[in-house]
C-alpha cells in the first residue's frame, strides 16, 4: 500500500513548528498517527510556504545523528526523506521495514518540535502446524 502525510499549516504556529504533519485520510486531524503494516511506501506532501524535512527520532522525539540517516537506503537504513520544499512531495519514497511492528517516532529536522508518528502492524506469523 501507498500512504500520504500532508504536511500542513499548524493550527497555532511558533517559529519552531509552523506546521503539522496529518495522515492523508478522511476525518484525520494534525497530529494523528499514520497506520500502516510492514513493506507499505508512505510518502510527505507539504502544502506549506515551507520547507521541511521529516527525520526519524527516538521514542521521546530527540532525533537521530545524522550519519546513519544520510546512508545508502538501499541498506536499509532510517531515512525518512530528503527536504521537500514548499507545495512538493518526498522524495525517495519511505519503504516501511518493520516486521515486527512498533512505532516509527518522527520530527522536521528544520522544526523540531513538529512531531508525527508511524504505527505499524506486527506481520502475522506463518507457521503450519502439522496434525
Amino acid at each position: 500500500m501507498d500512504w500520504s502525510v500532508k504536511i500542513v499549516p499548524a493550527a497555532n504556529p511558533t517559529p519552531s513548528a509552523p506546521a503539522a504533519f496529518q495522515p492523508d485520510l478522511m476525518n484525520s486531524q494534525p497530529g494523528d498517527p499514520l497506520y500502516v503494516q510492514d513493506d507499505d511506501i508512505v510518502t510527505w506532501n507539504n502544502t506549506t510556504d515551507d520547507t521541511h524535512w521529516p527525520w526519524p527520532t527516538d521514542a521521546n522525539f530527540k532525533p537521530v545523528a545524522q550519519d546513519p540517516v544520510t546512508k545508502d537506503p538501499v541498506t536499509m537504513d532510517l531515512k525518512l526523506s530528503d527536504p521537500i520544499e514548499p507545495n512538493m512531495s518526498s522524495r525517495p519514497s519511505y519503504n516501511v521495514l518493520k516486521p515486527d511492528g512498533g512505532t516509527i517516532y518522527y520530527c522536521c529536522w528544520l522544526h523540531q518540535e513538529e512531531r508525527g508518528t508511524i504505527v505499524v502492524s506486527a506481520i502475522p506469523s506463518t507457521t503450519a502446524s502439522t496434525t
